[in-house]
């Protein structure tokens, strides 16, 4: 598989509508853990996002490194505040 993260997720995402189809109230689940997780509280979304790409450097995850960083780009981070991560 290429290294490219558009491409990872892409494939990622593939699958899920694949596990979607096959069984709806795991992904169901799973969207409601991410929506609760990622809710704004003490901290707001754009810091879960920059703290969920620290995590999925860390382990190594290209899926999860793909994912949050769109994530983070949909929420306007800078390159700064990517960095200081």
């Amino acid at each position: 598989m290429s290294k490219s993260f558009k491409d990872i997720t892409k494939h990622v995402s593939s699958n899920m509508a694949k596990l979607n189809k096959n069984g709806p109230e795991v992904t169901k689940a799973f969207s409601q853990l991410g929506a609760s997780a990622t809710a704004d509280g003490v901290l707001d979304k754009k810091t879960k996002e920059l703290i969920a790409l620290a995590i999925a450097v860390s382990t190594r995850c290209d899926a999860c490194i793909g994912f949050h960083s769109k994530a983070l780009v949909q929420l306007s981070a800078t390159e700064q505040e990517v960095a200081e991560t």
